[in-house]
């Protein structure tokens, strides 16, 4: 079953592809996992985040 997304989600995640520092881009993922009910590893999917960087996002939101 395909998820459909507001809007204003999929603005976030087009302007977090852009982006490439990470604390914006945690922004972005902590902001779409809080509006939506993705899984992280789905959430740094649609942000695009490479296999190798997950990790290191996942140690970050830990200390959200």
């Amino acid at each position: 079953m395909t998820e459909v997304l507001p809007q204003f989600i999929q603005i976030k995640i087009d302007r977090a592809k852009k982006e490439t520092a990470e604390e914006v881009t945690k922004d972005y993922l902590l902001n779409i996992l809080n509006t939506t009910n993705l899984t992280p590893d789905k959430a740094m999917d649609l942000l695009g985040i490479p296999a190798a960087d997950r990790p290191m996002y996942k140690e970050l939101l830990k200390n959200k």
